[in-house]
């Protein structure tokens, strides 16, 4: 159910007292009452429907939603946790959506529905989201044609892989690897009967940023827009048989971000995959039993390393006032600006989402938190692409995630996985078929 975060009511005798006080504190009669200033307006009172629950994230998101309102008088933001991406389309259809939200990617029914006001009046006037400020991935990632921005991203993940730093030393590693091939040697070396070298969620966003390294990409001839995919080449190719290796040689496993994470925390695995977000989480796991080290997906046969940025984003549902609708904006703007950044990053492990955001983070802080030094790193890069808007592509990631799978374990032979993988993709992308 959701939860509003809200101050505490006073009750209303508490609430009489009050007012008799102040008044008595007044000048004392009802002409100089009536000659002193007007009462300020009330604020703007928004609703912010959001999923971060419980933890460092939803401890950083009311921390920063209770400075927004103590330095702001002219609007108040109200949390509510709740599965917005999920509620939200509901909401809308029973015309009563909160003002603003933060949702998964995939917003195109909302789009198509015509339920969301587009955040472009506003941003093309505002300082903060000056596209030279703004991470590319992050500006088009919520980007549909025409240039519309109906969703600003909220918080940044991007892939990167932690270690256990002990195991590297052990093991005469004294670098992270840089290549894909690096890496595979790495793994040969931190084997032994007690220790996987490597795990891997099967998962698209885990599995996109090494195809795009080795020249592929997410639709056909574009990383952004299409009606097609192009997964049947020799750049997924090449990767899935690179992982494929890995598996049969018993250097990598696939498993869930909890078991691994525990595997890696018990010392029975030398490196994870996950995402800048799940670094505190490593952290969490592993108590200080050793220190963990972060570096970005290496790169492949381009010879640069790539990146996929996911998250919640912000989005404004129709039917609010122009005034509870620049509200809105006066949060988000807010929000993106350099010191929120920093905190929302330093307590998260979220990306920043703005290069004056990522400077705004000490470098010594950067030092000791390499999980978000590599986030940094993904962020600033020009191979980091935000994730297709299309809401076809939710599907198209579900059969990339299942060939991924069937491939690298030897339930189907690569060929036969990907050219499954390019016809269904193709169907979904076209609109001739559905999960």
């Amino acid at each position: 159910m959701a939860h509003r975060v809200r101050r505490p009511r006073l009750p209303k005798s508490l609430g009489l007292v009050t007012a008799g006080a102040l008044a008595l504190s007044a000048c004392g009669s009802a002409a100089s009452a009536s000659s002193s200033s007007p009462a300020p307006a009330k604020p703007i009172s928004i609703d912010l429907w959001e999923s971060h629950n419980g933890g460092p994230v939803g401890a950083a998101m009311s921390a920063l939603v209770a400075k927004f309102n103590a330095t702001h008088t002219n609007v108040r933001v109200t949390l509510v946790v709740t599965k917005a991406s999920s509620k939200l389309p509901a909401a809308v259809a029973a015309g009563d959506p909160p003002v603003l939200a933060e949702i998964s990617h995939y917003d195109g029914v909302l789009v198509k529905g015509l339920a969301l006001q587009s955040w472009n009046p506003y941003i093309k006037v505002s300082k903060t989201f000056a596209p030279a400020n703004v991470f590319p991935a992050v500006w088009t990632n919520g980007e549909v044609s025409g240039g519309q921005h109906y969703r600003l991203l909220t918080d940044a993940k991007v892939s990167e892989v932690f270690y256990n730093q002990s195991m590297f030393a052990a093991a005469g590693i004294t670098t992270a690897p840089t290549t894909w091939a690096q890496l595979a040697a790495d793994a040969a070396k931190l084997k032994s009967p007690s220790v996987v070298p490597l795990g891997w969620k099967d998962s698209s966003a885990h599995i996109l940023p090494a195809i795009l390294s080795n020249g592929g990409t997410m639709l056909k001839g574009s990383n952004a827009v299409g009606t097609a995919v192009d997964f049947n080449n020799a750049a997924t190719q090449a990767t899935f048989q690179y992982f494929r290796n890995l598996y049969v040689a018993g250097d990598m496993v696939f498993d869930h971000g909890t078991t691994l994470r525990q595997d890696l925390a018990s010392g029975h695995m030398a490196m994870i995959d996950g995402t800048s977000a799940g670094y505190q989480k490593v952290l969490d796991a592993v108590a200080g039993k050793f220190k963990v080290g972060a570096f970005v997906e290496p790169a492949g046969s381009t010879g640069h390393a790539a990146n996929l940025v996911q998250g919640l984003g912000f989005v404004l549902p129709k039917g609010h006032t122009a005034a509870q609708d620049r509200a809105a904006f006066t949060f988000v703007d807010w929000w993106y600006q350099p010191a929120q950044q920093a905190y929302w990053s330093e307590h998260t492990g979220f990306a920043p989402l703005t290069k004056a955001g990522a400077a705004a983070i000490p470098q010594s802080f950067l030092a000791g938190h390499p999980g978000l030094a590599a986030s940094v790193v993904a962020m600033s890069s020009p191979y980091t692409y935000g994730r297709p808007v299309s809401d076809s592509y939710a599907q198209v990631q579900a059969v990339l995630d299942a060939a991924f799978q069937q491939a690298v374990t030897g339930s189907q032979p690569v060929g036969a996985a990907l050219s499954q993988l390019q016809s269904q993709g193709d169907s979904y992308m076209s609109g001739s078929s559905a999960l």
